[in-house]
């Protein structure tokens, strides 16, 4: 089964279904092909795409005005324990529903086929150590063990570095969400052997994904199938997706039933750096204000 057109005589095209099977007809091999209009399918989607993109769009400014908020709190308020914990669960909280509110235009943006354009160099070791930064409270939450082996130097890649950090804190809050209690994590970064990309990888020794999920896993609004009751939209993995394929990388997964499972994906060593944008983090990082599409 795939999707296709055909041209009217109007000029104008059909979108249509097709399936194809090997028949026997009058004692002679033959292929059946069934067309199905699919137009009334299409525009509900398109409908559905531009609707959740103006929600979405409409959630940012908010969003941000509560981000900020919160930070000026933070600054003003005197120093109280009770009352920062409080502040850093609303600002967690908030950070995260920014996140999915990025992740789910992200997705129109790059299904309409928009390019990526705001990239920069950036040290994928940085990068592990910052989306660690953002998951610290889920991972005490969950009592797990979380190990960044990423500490070796690697080269830079050419990425947008908001959407790639997104990504890496969208596959450690899976692992720490799918992982039992007093789990183990571990995420890494190395070069791929003809040195043309940098690996990422996040591991963890949950309950595993079973073949027949390992694809369908990655499509929008997909969550798995079976007696997990876990919340969430399941978007997070068709967004990782497109983004590391927009990018010219790979992600893939490798897993075993009752032992865990790895997320791999591969982003390309930046090859044409100018002078000055060459810029190891050695702190936090920080990202420009997100822009207005």
């Amino acid at each position: 089964m795939y999707e296709s057109s055909l041209h009217k005589q109007d000029g104008g095209m059909t979108p249509v279904e097709v399936h194809a099977r090997r028949v026997e007809f009058d004692q002679t091999n033959a292929i059946q092909w069934i067309m199905r209009d699919i137009t009334s399918r299409k525009e509900l989607d398109e409908l559905r795409n531009d609707m959740t993109s103006m929600i979405f769009h409409d959630l940012r400014s908010p969003l941000g005005n509560i981000v900020s908020s919160l930070e000026m709190m933070s600054a003003i308020i005197p120093q109280d324990e009770t009352v920062n914990s409080m502040l850093n669960i609303a600002k967690n909280s908030t950070g995260r529903i920014q996140r999915l509110v990025n992740s789910l235009l992200d997705i129109n943006r790059l299904e309409a086929g928009q390019t990526i354009t705001d990239q920069n160099s950036i040290d994928p070791v940085a990068l592990v150590r910052e989306s660690i930064r953002d998951v610290e409270p889920s991972v005490t939450a969950r009592q797990h063990k979380l190990v960044n082996r990423a500490t070796t130097v690697l080269p830079l890649i050419w990425v947008d570095v908001d959407m790639i950090y997104r990504v890496l804190v969208n596959l450690l809050e899976n692992a720490i969400k799918f992982t039992p209690v007093n789990g183990r994590i571990d995420i890494g970064a190395q070069t791929s052997e003809d040195g043309m990309f940098v690996k990422f990888w996040v591991r963890d020794n949950g309950p595993g994904i079973p073949p027949s999920e390992s694809e369908r896993i990655f499509e929008k609004f997909t969550r798995l199938r079976g007696k997990s009751k876990t919340s969430g939209l399941g978007v997070g993995l068709a967004f990782c997706k497109l983004a590391v394929n927009a990018h010219g990388g790979k992600i893939w997964l490798e897993s075993e039933l009752g032992k865990g499972t790895t997320f791999w994906l591969t982003l390309p060593v930046a090859q044409r750096i100018a002078t000055g944008q060459i810029k190891r983090q050695t702190g936090r990082l920080t990202f420009k204000p997100d822009k207005k599409p």
